[in-house]
């Protein structure tokens, strides 16, 4: 599996809300990890915005195809640098209904338009059928070791940037609370 590199995940998953310069687009990224219940192996793997697919149809796109067994059960966390947009939500909600023998978690970095009435409809919606939170510190943390190449030494000290992120989130989970 290919893993995001120390700089992508510091500087996709920020979630501060005013950047210092120099400035970046802040992309979309979608972290996934499948965990058969039967005890087997997660499967990993990430997915970028491409040109014309978000990352969680690219995600849906990859998990129908794999095959799954579906007299098994599967845990699957998404990590997410942005909320799903409200189309996003409803495919997402359309393939968890036809998925039963999945159980789907996501989690956000930060929230997507939420200040735009119907991108929190499509949280909304999304939320009464799929448990979606916001990143704290164990979410960062779980993303940070499974999904990061540690292979050369960060340019940044990894636990002040972990507790950042998490201290970070507090504000960004009431206003998701206010979105319920």
């Amino acid at each position: 599996m290919a893993l995001l590199t120390a700089e992508t995940f510091s500087s996709q998953f920020d979630n501060r809300r005013r950047l210092k310069k120099p400035y970046y687009p802040r992309r979309a990224y979608l972290c996934y990890q499948l965990t058969p219940q039967n005890g087997s192996m997660p499967t990993r793997g990430y997915f970028e915005n491409e040109k014309n697919r978000h990352a969680e149809i690219c995600f849906i796109d990859e998990i129908e195809s794999m095959g799954l067994d579906k007299t098994q059960c599967y845990e699957v966390t998404c990590y997410l640098t942005w909320s799903p947009c409200r189309s996003c939500a409803q495919k997402l909600v359309v393939f968890a209904k036809a998925q039963d023998h999945l159980n789907l978690r996501i989690f956000a970095s930060r929230l997507y338009c939420h200040w735009l009435r119907s991108y929190q409809k499509g949280l909304q919606l999304l939320r009464a059928q799929i448990p979606v939170e916001v990143m704290g510190l164990p979410e960062f943390t779980d993303c940070w070791e499974n999904f990061v190449d540690h292979g050369k030494p960060p340019p940044f000290n990894p636990s002040e940037k972990l507790q950042q992120l998490g201290k970070a989130s507090r504000r960004i989970k009431r206003r998701l609370e206010k979105i319920k």
